[in-house]
């Protein structure tokens, strides 16, 4: 019996840790970058609920029964038109996101009605999301008589949802 190996040869080794070592290079990165990803398309999901439904309810609900303030969420007297909340008798969603760690979004801190849709505009919100902390902020514009209030999803230097 000639030289019978028992163990791997040290470059055996060294090989496979460096190929461990390029997989993870690789797998880790992207596997933070899809979590990030993950939690963004939460948060502009649930803005387009926000302008596809809670919004006009509300607007629609402020005209009714508050004439006196134009259609304005922000000037609304009723706490049930200038906030969304999840919790209570009055909440108006089912749930907030948890990336926003609040359960009530003020809606008196939306832009006037007319302004234009801007980076950093009426901020109602905000999340600090992934590896490089990207802070992102749901925005909103006021409700006047003629449209209903819109909300937005941005990351401090583009709009991310309409």
């Amino acid at each position: 019996m000639e030289n019978e190996r028992s163990a791997f040869t040290m470059i055996e080794v060294v090989f496979v840790i460096v190929i461990i070592g390029i997989l993870a290079a690789v797998a880790i990165p992207r596997y933070l970058l899809t979590s990030e990803d993950a939690h963004v398309s939460k948060l502009q999901s649930f803005v387009g609920t926000l302008n596809k439904t809670v919004g006009p309810s509300l607007w629609s609900g402020v005209q009714r029964n508050e004439p006196g303030v134009n259609g304005s969420l922000k000037n609304a007297v009723l706490a049930k038109y200038n906030t969304l909340t999840d919790t209570g008798a009055d909440a108006q969603l089912e749930t907030i996101p948890s990336e926003l760690q609040t359960h009530t979004l003020d809606l008196t801190q939306c832009a006037n009605a007319g302004t234009p849709l801007n980076v950093n505009v009426g901020t109602i919100a905000s999340a600090t999301i992934g590896s490089i902390a990207v802070t992102y902020k749901i925005g909103c514009i006021d409700s006047d008589l003629s449209i209903s209030p819109h909300f937005f999803l941005e990351d401090g230097v583009n709009i991310l949802t309409r």
